[in-house]
C-alpha cells in the first residue's frame, strides 16, 4: 500500500512537468541546450511580420537560419565573450532602458495616457494668481504663502473680480498687471503642474480653482475661455521687419503688400522668402518655421496661421510687434486614434512627475504580493537611539544601533544596519526634516522611500519570470551582442586583416570580378575665349592624343587641361552623348558664362578583363566574409550536436 502511494505521488509530481513540456515542446537543441517552440515562434513572427505564413517551406527556411544563429551564440559563449566587462555593461544598459516600461502599473499608465489624450482635444485660456514658494523656503514660509493664497481666494469668492484680485495679490511680475492673463494652454502642462492641470480641466469657463500647490508655489487659476484644440501646424513665413519693434512702419507694410501681390501673381513663395525675408533663421529654407503649437508666438501670428484651412493656403500680410508676416500653411497635425497616439503620450508621461502615480500603484501591488510587513516598535526603538545631530550632515550612526529586523519583503528581512546605511548615503533627505525635528516621523518617511526602492529592485529581479516578452527581448539583446562580437572576431576582422588569406581567395575566384568593355574618356577644357584657336585645337585633337595636343598648343600647360574617366559599356549614363568607339569626339561647346570651350573624346577602348585585387577590394572582402562565415558554420555543425524535432516543426505548419 505504501509503495502504491509513493508511486502515485511520483506520477502526480511528474504530471505538471509532462503537461508543460507538451504545451511548449522543444523544436531543436544544440549540445542538449533546448530551444522551445515559444521562443522560435516569437522570433519567427517578429522578424517575418506579415510574411509569417507558417508554410512548411517558410518554417524550414527560418529554422535553418535560427539554428545557424544559435550555433554562433553557443560558440560565443564557449569563447567566454559573455564574461567581457564592456559587453556585460552594454547589456545592463539595455536592461535599464527596458525596465522603465515595466516598473509601473500599466493600468494606471494607460489611464493617465487616456486622460491626456482626452484633454488634448481642448485648449484652455488661463489666467492665474501666483504666491511664490522658493526652493529654500521653510515650513513657516510655506504656511505664510498658503495663508496669503487663501486670503486672495476668499477675496475672489466675495468680489468675483479676478483681474483686480490678481493685480493686488499675484507675485507673478509678468502677468499680475495684466490681470493674471497667461495665454492658451493644452495638456500636458509642464512637469510639476499636474495638480493644476487636473483642476483646470474640471472647470467651466469663468470658474476658478482653490489655491493649488505646484512646483512654483500656490496658484489660483481661472478658465477665461475654451476651444477645440488647435494642435500643431507646419508653416512658412516671409518677414519684413519694422524699423522699431512695436512701432508702426508704413514702408514695411508696403513691402509686405508688394510681396503678397507678387505671390498672388504667380511668383514662388519659397523663392521670395529666400530673397526678401528678414528672418535669417528660416529664409534659406524658403521660410519654413517647422511645426509649432499654441502659446509659442504672438496671438495675431498664431491666429492667422491656424485660420488657414488648406495646405498651401497663404495669408494676407499680418502685423506683429516685430514686423509684417506673410504665412503659408504647409501641413496641419490632425487628431490620431488613441491606439496610435498613446505611445508618444506614454513616453511623455514617463518623463513627467505624474509617472509617480503609476509607480506608487505598482509599489503598493508589490507590497501586497510579497507580503510586506514593517515593525513600528523597531522604528521607535531606533528613533530613541538618535540625537539631534541626526538632522545634520555631521551625523554619525550610534554604535549601539543593533541589527534587529524592521521590515520584511517576500522572504527577505530588512535589518536596522541596512537601513542605517541608506540613511548615511542620503543626507539631503535626512536634513530636510530639520525644521520639524521629529526623528520618528523622518525615519518613517525615509523607510518608506527605502522600501519603495527595495520593492522596485525586487520587481526588477522578477521581470523575466513575470513577463515573457521582457524575457524574450533580453534574450535578443544578450544573444545579439554575443553574435556581433563573435562574428567580428571570426569573420569581419579576419576578412579585413588577413591579407594573405584575402589574396589567396582572390586568386581562386578572380574570374568572378571582371570589367565589362570600357572606354577611356577625356574631357578637355580650353581656358581661352579665342574661337579660332579653340577650333584649331579641336581639329588637331581629332587625329592626335591629348599629350600631343598639349605639347603643340600649350607646352607650358597654362590653358589646356583634361579629366580622364573610364566608363563600362553597361553604364550608359557615364558616356551619354558619346559613341562607344575609340577616337569618337563630341562637338566643341562654348560655356556662355565664361566664354571658354570644352569637348569630350573617346581616347581608348579597353576590352573585358579581370579586375585587380585593389580595383575590386570592397566586393572581394564582402565575398571573403561570406566564405569565412560559411566555413565557420560548417565547423560549428561538426563541433556541436544539432537535433531537430521534425514532428514539432510539422505541427506548426498551418497551410
Amino acid at each position: 500500500m505504501l509503495r502504491g502511494n509513493l508511486a502515485l505521488s511520483y506520477i502526480l509530481l511528474l504530471c505538471p512537468l509532462f503537461l508543460f513540456s507538451q504545451i511548449d515542446p522543444t523544436i531543436f537543441s544544440i549540445n542538449g541546450k533546448e530551444v522551445k517552440v515559444s521562443e522560435f515562434e516569437y522570433i519567427y513572427n517578429k522578424n517575418n511580420g506579415k510574411e509569417a505564413t507558417y508554410t512548411k517551406a517558410s518554417l524550414e527556411e527560418y529554422l535553418n537560419l535560427y539554428v545557424k544563429f544559435k550555433l554562433k551564440v553557443q560558440a560565443a559563449r564557449d569563447m567566454k565573450l559573455d564574461t567581457i566587462p564592456s559587453l556585460i555593461k552594454e547589456l545592463e544598459g539595455y536592461r535599464q532602458q527596458l525596465t522603465t516600461n515595466y516598473l509601473n502599473d500599466k493600468e494606471v499608465v494607460d489611464k493617465l495616457a487616456r486622460e491626456v489624450y482626452d484633454r488634448q482635444k481642448k485648449d484652455l485660456k488661463l489666467s492665474h494668481i501666483l504666491i511664490n514658494i522658493n526652493s529654500g523656503s521653510t515650513p513657516s514660509d510655506t504656511l505664510a504663502a498658503y495663508n496669503k493664497a487663501m486670503e486672495a481666494y476668499k477675496s475672489l469668492q466675495a468680489t468675483k473680480d479676478f483681474q483686480a484680485t490678481a493685480k493686488k495679490y499675484s507675485e507673478d511680475k509678468n502677468t499680475a498687471q495684466q490681470g493674471g492673463f497667461l495665454g492658451w494652454f493644452t495638456a500636458m502642462l509642464p512637469d510639476g503642474f499636474y495638480s493644476l492641470e487636473n483642476a483646470v480641466y474640471s472647470l467651466q469657463v469663468g470658474e476658478f480653482t482653490k489655491p493649488i500647490r505646484t512646483r512654483i508655489g500656490y496658484q489660483i487659476a481661472r478658465i477665461d475661455d475654451s476651444r477645440a484644440a488647435r494642435r500643431k501646424v507646419e508653416a512658412a513665413h516671409i518677414l519684413i521687419r519694422k524699423g522699431l519693434k512695436g512701432k508702426p512702419d508704413e514702408i514695411a507694410r508696403q513691402r509686405a503688400d508688394s510681396l503678397f501681390a507678387a505671390i498672388k501673381g504667380g511668383s514662388s513663395f519659397e523663392e521670395l522668402a529666400r530673397a526678401f525675408s528678414m528672418d535669417n533663421t528660416t529664409n534659406l529654407t524658403g521660410g519654413n518655421i517647422g511645426y509649432f503649437g499654441i502659446n509659442q508666438f504672438e496671438n495675431t501670428f498664431e491666429d492667422a496661421a491656424f485660420s488657414l484651412t488648406t495646405d498651401g493656403e497663404i495669408s494676407r500680410p499680418i502685423e506683429t510687434s516685430i514686423g509684417w508676416h506673410i504665412i503659408k500653411r504647409l501641413r496641419r497635425e490632425e487628431e490620431l486614434p488613441y491606439d496610435r497616439a498613446k505611445r508618444k503620450i506614454q513616453a511623455d508621461i514617463n518623463r513627467d512627475s505624474r509617472f509617480k502615480q503609476a509607480q506608487n500603484s505598482l509599489i503598493d501591488k508589490i507590497k501586497s504580493e510579497a507580503g510586506y510587513r514593517d515593525d513600528n516598535s523597531a522604528i521607535e526603538r531606533l528613533a530613541m537611539k538618535m540625537d539631534s545631530s541626526y538632522f545634520t550632515y555631521k551625523w554619525i550612526a550610534p554604535e549601539n544601533i543593533g541589527n534587529e529586523n524592521i521590515a520584511s519583503l517576500a522572504k527577505n528581512n530588512i535589518a536596522t544596519q541596512e537601513f542605517v546605511e541608506y540613511l548615511k548615503s542620503n543626507p539631503r533627505q535626512r536634513v530636510q526634516g530639520a525644521e520639524e525635528k521629529n526623528i520618528k516621523a523622518s525615519l518613517k518617511n525615509l523607510l518608506g522611500e527605502f522600501i519603495s526602492q527595495k520593492c522596485l529592485q525586487y520587481e526588477e529581479n522578477r521581470l523575466e519570470e513575470k513577463y515573457p516578452e521582457f524575457k524574450a527581448l533580453m534574450r535578443e539583446y544578450r544573444e545579439g551582442i554575443l553574435l556581433f562580437e563573435a562574428t567580428k572576431n571570426v569573420v569581419w576582422d579576419r576578412a579585413s586583416d588577413d591579407t594573405a588569406g584575402l589574396k589567396l581567395f582572390y586568386e581562386k575566384n578572380k574570374d568572378n570580378y571582371r570589367w565589362d568593355d570600357r572606354i577611356v574618356i577625356h574631357t578637355i577644357s580650353l581656358d581661352t575665349t579665342n574661337t579660332k584657336l579653340a577650333n584649331k585645337i579641336f581639329k588637331y585633337a581629332q587625329k592626335k592624343d591629348i599629350s600631343k595636343v598639349i605639347s603643340k598648343y600649350d607646352p607650358k600647360k597654362q590653358f589646356i587641361s583634361f579629366q580622364r574617366n573610364v566608363a563600362e559599356k553597361k553604364n550608359e549614363e557615364a558616356y551619354a552623348g558619346l559613341q562607344f568607339t575609340k577616337g569618337y569626339i563630341a562637338p566643341l561647346t562654348k560655356d556662355p558664362a565664361s566664354n571658354t570651350y570644352s569637348f569630350k573624346k573617346v581616347e581608348d577602348f579597353l576590352p573585358k578583363a579581370n579586375k585587380s585585387l585593389d580595383e575590386a577590394r570592397g566586393f572581394i572582402i564582402a565575398d571573403y566574409q561570406e566564405y569565412l562565415e560559411a566555413v565557420w558554420i560548417n565547423e560549428l555543425k561538426n563541433k556541436y550536436r544539432v537535433e531537430i524535432n521534425n514532428e514539432t516543426l510539422l505541427n506548426l505548419v498551418k497551410r
